[in-house]
């Protein structure tokens, strides 16, 4: 089995792109990273795209010397914290950007479990079996008034502090990500779905199972979604990216640095 994987990452109806995308695919093996700049802050395009490049750029080193560790989820604890540290030492050295901060979203697979990590909004889906068997926690108010009970999940699309994150890289402080560790060696048919709000804003989860289903070729279900999304957009929407990486019998295909404004 390999995983057959597809990202975009684009500019939508914004002066430029914040967002990030970067990661290796090889066999059932790999480490995807999406990151989304801080609009509100300037030079958050700088701390995304740092942001990812680092945390691939360690999987990568430590992949080759000791491929046991490179997995580990306190491993991948440890890239986004370097990555953190990262972004922070050039916002030092760089005055005119020291505002700005990124969300970040991590998944590193081996094929025999899955480790998933977050901070902020950008979100994570695993699918297991056709349907939706976990998806990463908001830090943003919106998500806190679901856990009041004051809104339903689906709500946060539309909420008013949807875009109010709790939760950033790059930051003051640094608050560890979650991380979600799945146990459960991925199978024909399973999938991962990692994506901006720009996206999962306009598109569903039952879409995506929908999507998912009817396609093994990560490139046509991404091309699909996409189409839904842009048949939903405002004129002046966000930057959207995604990833789309599932299992399948055949194939192999690297994530490419994607975070060219387009």
């Amino acid at each position: 089995m390999k995983i057959s994987a597809a990202s975009i990452c684009k500019q939508g109806g914004r002066e430029y792109n914040q967002d990030f995308v970067s990661g290796i695919v090889n066999g059932t093996e790999a480490c995807i990273v999406v990151c989304d700049g801080l609009g509100s802050y300037v030079g958050s395009e700088v701390a995304s795209r740092l942001c990812a490049t680092k945390i691939v750029e360690l999987y990568s080193k430590l992949r080759e010397t000791e491929p046991e560790r490179a997995y580990a989820p306190e491993t991948v604890q440890s890239y986004i914290h370097a990555a953190h540290n990262y972004v922070s030492d050039y916002k030092d050295h760089t005055p005119e950007i020291k505002s700005s901060c990124t969300t970040v979203a991590c998944c590193v697979t081996d094929g025999s479990k899955v480790t998933m990590s977050h901070i902020g909004d950008t979100r994570i889906y695993l699918f297991r079996g056709g349907k939706l068997a976990y998806q990463s926690k908001d830090h943003s108010l919106s998500q806190l008034a679901v856990e009041m009970g004051q809104i339903d999940l689906r709500d946060i699309r539309t909420h008013k502090d949807q875009n109010k994150l709790t939760r950033v890289l790059g930051g003051a402080y640094y608050i560890e990500p979650d991380c979600e560790i799945s146990a459960e060696p991925l199978g024909a048919g399973d999938a991962i779905i990692m994506c901006t709000d720009g996206f999962w804003e306009y598109v569903y989860e039952e879409e995506m199972e929908a999507e998912l289903a009817a396609s093994d070729n990560a490139e046509e279900i991404l091309a699909r979604l996409e189409k839904r999304l842009l048949s939903r957009i405002t004129k002046f929407n966000d930057n959207y990216s995604a990833v789309v990486a599932k299992v399948i019998t055949s194939e192999k295909k690297e994530v490419a640095d994607n975070g060219k404004n387009e």
